[in-house]
């Protein structure tokens, strides 16, 4: 009867252990597209700060777009600065996204709803507005992009399940945090709370963010420049259950956008997030970094 017991707990392990590699294997290649995809970070080719004494977008060159006070033969439209918002004028030279209707007289550029696909189309180009700091920036794609071609996967460590936890998420609230980015721009990201786990009888904790609604933690460890990226990498966790309780899996560690271009504001783990041992888990450093 012993015996029975073991082989079907074996069989149990096996079962979910080979659940966890497929769902895992998935996940890279869910990577592999997001990186490639039109809203990814292997296509960008300039990040362009705005003022509104300058709110005319030229086309310079066929590489380039940039700001002038005045409109010229190169003008793509007009931007309108408001208190929380930003809108586009177009010229007859811009195009919205791939649409058979006539473009709208005025575009709302920002706040646009996240990973809609929404932005601005022109030629091999497509822009979107981000903002940082209290500061406008127009963020440059080429759809056409080279590196689009010549990517290369993203080296990942086997999956591990020494390094999935069983992590408990103690609440934080109305609080908030600056954090500074690549740029040295302080960011204020809501706190959603505290991960405690433990590791070989140890215990730590991670300063959760929120991040559009999710849990997203942001954390360097002690393969940080050596195998994975200098800064760190960012983790999403699941949400709790009703006790608290959740997974920590840092197998699905990934790396900031800055570890694939010069044209992101990606935040820096805050002090408290930065491990004292080795995750040898996730994605490991770009090749060609």
């Amino acid at each position: 009867m012993k015996s029975w017991i073991l082989l079907f707990a074996f069989m149990a392990f096996v079962g979910v252990s080979s659940a966890q590699e497929s769902e895992f294997a998935q996940w890279k290649l869910n990577r592999q597209a997001e990186l490639k995809g039109e809203d990814g970070w292997l296509n960008l080719v300039g990040l362009y700060w705005m003022e509104a004494n300058s709110p005319y977008l030229e086309e310079v060159n066929s590489t380039t777009l940039g700001f002038a006070a005045k409109s010229g033969s190169s003008t793509l439209g007009k931007f309108e600065f408001g208190q929380d918002s930003l809108w586009f004028q177009p010229t007859e030279l811009a195009i919205q996204k791939k649409s058979t209707s006539a473009t709208p007289n005025r575009i709302l550029v920002y706040p646009i709803p996240y990973g809609t696909g929404a932005g601005v189309y022109y030629k091999n180009w497509k822009w979107t507005i981000i903002q940082r700091g209290g500061n406008y920036a127009l963020r440059l794609r080429d759809l056409n992009h080279p590196n689009l071609k010549k990517f290369t996967p993203t080296p990942t460590f086997d999956y591990n399940p020494a390094y999935r936890y069983t992590a408990k998420l103690v609440p934080r609230f109305n609080q908030t945090l600056e954090i500074p980015n690549v740029l040295g721009q302080l960011i204020t990201w809501k706190v959603i709370g505290v991960l405690q786990f433990e590791r070989e009888g140890q215990k730590f904790e991670l300063l959760v963010l929120d991040e559009l609604g999710k849990l997203f933690v942001i954390f360097s460890d002690e393969t940080s420049a050596l195998k994975t990226y200098p800064t760190g990498r960012y983790l999403y966790v699941n949400p709790p259950d009703g006790k608290g309780m959740t997974t920590l899996d840092f197998n699905y560690a990934y790396n900031p956008p800055c570890a694939y271009t010069e044209f992101a504001t990606c935040p820096i783990p805050p002090k408290s997030n930065r491990l004292t041992f080795a995750v040898n888990a996730g994605e490991m450093m770009p090749e060609g970094h």
